[in-house]
């Protein structure tokens, strides 16, 4: 008898957000369902309370309880999503904390250059360059190049069946999965 390994969670709508906001949100042309629009933003919501830092996990809750309606076990399930989606806070998350000292320190680049102490903002600039090296780099995930090959029947005139056809294709195919490019 072979074991089945359990799965604890599995959310392919989370996935799907993660792939949409990757791939540049609105911009990428991916469509959401009304019920990822309506996750996305609890979870949009959930982040911002998040990183507000004020409040305890529990307070979170509340919060997207009192704003959604929805059960207690969903606001957490939203809260580690969030966590998931966004890389905030618990537990520690290094991505999320060098994220949030470059925005931080770009804000106060900006002030410093504002008030012309440009000494002070190329340091901080110095800091910024460390903090920039030490985030990790983002390789979006690569997306598959597909093929359609139409073949209409006495449309066209050739000396090749369907079997050669579809072997041309299948070669065509295995040498763009063995290139750079695919």
């Amino acid at each position: 008898m072979e074991l089945q390994k359990k799965q604890r969670f599995s959310d392919t709508n989370r996935e799907d957000l993660l792939t949409y906001l990757e791939q540049g949100g609105p911009e990428s042309g991916i469509e959401l369902t009304p019920k990822q629009t309506e996750l996305l933003d609890r979870y949009k919501y959930a982040d911002e309370l998040i990183r507000a830092g004020k409040y305890k996990r529990e307070t979170v809750a509340n919060m997207i309880i009192a704003k959604y309606a929805v059960s207690r076990d969903t606001a957490f399930k939203d809260i580690i999503n969030a966590e998931h989606l966004f890389s905030s806070s618990y537990p520690l998350n290094k991505r999320y904390l060098i994220g949030l000292r470059i925005e931080f320190l770009q804000r106060r680049i900006r002030l410093l250059f504002k008030d012309k102490e440009y000494l002070a903002a190329a340091q901080l600039e110095k800091v910024l360059q460390k903090y920039i090296s030490d985030y990790p780099d983002f390789l979006p995930p690569r997306a598959p190049k597909q093929i359609v090959l139409n073949i209409q029947n006495n449309i066209l005139n050739t000396d090749i069946t369907a079997e050669q056809a579809f072997t041309m294709a299948a070669d065509i195919a295995n040498r763009l999965e063995a290139g750079d490019d695919y």
